[in-house]
């Protein structure tokens, strides 16, 4: 899939244009993949620590309370990198990698905001995780989707 028929996936998504049963079909295939993964349900906090921490790319290890903080904020931005929101901009000395602002989120409330991070989250892990890709697949086919 070429990187302008992600966005414009996700484009539609945010339009409304794809179902929203489509979208909680997906979200809830992602944790329950993710479910498995962990051995327990995710929050979105979990959520997006899983994805700071693949970002990082420095593997599991403990992580200090700001380190944690700066895990969300990196799995924020990279999430938010889907629809421009963010650009990566490179890593520091250290590792930890930084993006850029591109322009300010235009997404309403709390209830939007968090749509939005779970259709980029949904995104993510097609890019990042064949096994979820696959699990998504096999859910598609079970339920008789092509």
């Amino acid at each position: 899939m070429s990187e302008g028929s992600q966005l414009n996936i996700l484009s539609q998504r945010l339009k409304g244009r794809l179902e929203l049963s489509e979208q909680a079909r997906e979200w809830t295939a992602l944790i329950q993949h993710l479910e498995k993964f962990l051995g327990k349900k995710p929050d979105m906090n979990a959520l997006l620590f899983l994805v700071g921490v693949n970002v990082l790319g420095q593997g599991p290890r403990e992580f200090t309370k700001e380190e944690k903080q700066d895990l969300m904020h990196i799995a924020i931005c990279e999430l938010l990198s889907f629809v421009e929101y963010f650009e990566y901009s490179g890593r520091d000395p250290h590792g930890w990698p930084h993006y850029n602002p591109l322009r300010k989120p235009s997404v309403g409330g709390l209830s939007e905001q968090e749509s939005l991070l779970r259709a980029c989250a949904v995104q993510y892990f097609r890019e990042n995780d064949e096994d979820f890709e696959r699990f998504l697949l096999e859910s598609d086919s079970m339920q008789g989707k092509d």
